[in-house]
């Protein structure tokens, strides 16, 4: 492939950039002639910016895209070294460049996807999925909708079931990684604040299991890289799931892969459920969708993972996905309307989960760990 240099702004990406990138993978052999981009996701996203750039060209050309969108870093330093310190840029252009297409279920199609780590720069050029209706975390998803979601999770989890392709993934970290597990600081950071400012929504008897989490949360990761792992999505939440897809071929197209990770399956599964779903309908539902999702498994090939072991794993992940909620009540801006709404909803409808599977009780299973040492410290 001919070498294409990173952009440094949205404004790198002219015409003439746009020209080389999409002939570079064989896209396109005539010329980009206009490129108009409008920023998208605006007041979403922290740590990157998004604009949908439409396209012209100097003949027709059938597999070259009427629109795109383009994605590159945050210009926010703060956000821009968190994430590049987490690996996250180059997690998801090399999961778009290497395996994006192949994965098991739909996702944005890759145009082109590459990176220049030494001067944090990556774009990378993806479907537009702007016709799709997009899912709504606060609003929350109904059971049709995680039925629907369930099945295609499980066709993403067989697809790399502890396969030795996602053992040479080696950019693919595992979820006890000591990047990840640097998590449980957040946690510790965010866990004042969020009792504080957030006190009404915790029982005493929460609140004391939000605390028993901390030290817990390291070998909650370590049981959980164990075998069978698979790859995980890692942010698998509402707002990330768009309904459908552009060619018809599938009932869910799923974005934002920067967070991606080597886990048990029903991680995916718990972080959902725990928080893209209302209480009343998660409750009345979980059981039946993680059966359809280990039976989903075991007729594409898995085996040896029964159901008990499914919801096992499905409780212990729920407990430990309290992190979520935590560290985005515990650091949200409170003027952010939006943002307060979704960490509230995210905060109540986790915590209504941990209660009706009592699963702090898997808390006893793990001796308290220090908490890891930051770099430099």
């Amino acid at each position: 492939m001919t070498r294409v240099a990173i952009p440094a702004t949205m404004a790198d990406i002219t015409p003439e950039w746009l020209t080389a990138a999409l002939r570079a993978n064989g896209h396109i052999t005539s010329t980009v002639t206009s490129a108009e981009k409008v920023t998208i996701g605006q007041g979403v996203g922290i740590l990157g910016e998004l604009a949908r750039v439409t396209l012209t060209y100097s003949a027709p050309e059938p597999k070259g895209p009427k629109t795109l969108i383009a994605k590159i870093p945050t210009a926010d330093p703060g956000g821009r070294g968190i994430a590049q310190m987490l690996g996250f840029y180059e997690k998801e252009v090399r999961f778009y460049a290497e395996v994006g297409d192949t994965i098991g279920v739909r996702t944005a199609h890759n145009y082109f996807a590459a990176g220049d780590p030494a001067n944090v720069r990556y774009v990378i050029l993806m479907e537009d999925l702007g016709g799709l209706a997009l899912g709504d975390q606060v609003a929350g998803a109904s059971v049709d909708e995680c039925r629907l979601l369930v099945a295609e999770i499980a066709r993403l989890h067989a697809r790399w079931w502890t396969t030795p392709a996602l053992d040479a993934l080696d950019w693919l970290p595992a979820v006890n990684s000591p990047i990840i597990k640097f998590s449980a600081l957040a946690y510790a950071q965010a866990l004042g604040p969020c009792l504080e400012n957030f006190s009404s929504h915790f029982s005493p008897a929460q609140a004391e299991i939000a605390q028993a989490l901390l030290p817990r949360l390291n070998p909650i990761q370590d049981e959980f890289a164990k075998a069978p792992y698979t790859l995980c999505h890692g942010d698998l939440r509402l707002d990330n799931v768009f309904w459908g897809s552009p060619d018809n071929s599938s009932p869910v197209t799923l974005v934002d892969w920067q967070i991606a990770l080597k886990a048990r399956g029903p991680y995916d599964i718990a972080y959902f459920m725990s928080q893209s779903v209302e209480p009343a309908v998660r409750a009345a539902n979980e059981e039946s969708l993680v059966r359809d999702y280990q039976r989903g498994l075991a007729e594409l090939g898995v085996k040896d993972y029964s159901f008990d072991q499914a919801w096992d794993d499905y409780r212990g992940a729920t407990m430990s996905c309290l992190i979520y909620p935590v560290v985005a009540c515990g650091s949200i801006d409170l003027a952010n309307e939006r943002g307060t709404s979704l960490a509230t909803k995210m905060l109540g409808r986790s915590l209504s989960a941990i209660n009706d599977l009592k699963a702090h009780e898997i808390l006893d299973r793990f001796e308290p760990a220090p908490l890891p040492v930051p770099p430099g410290a």
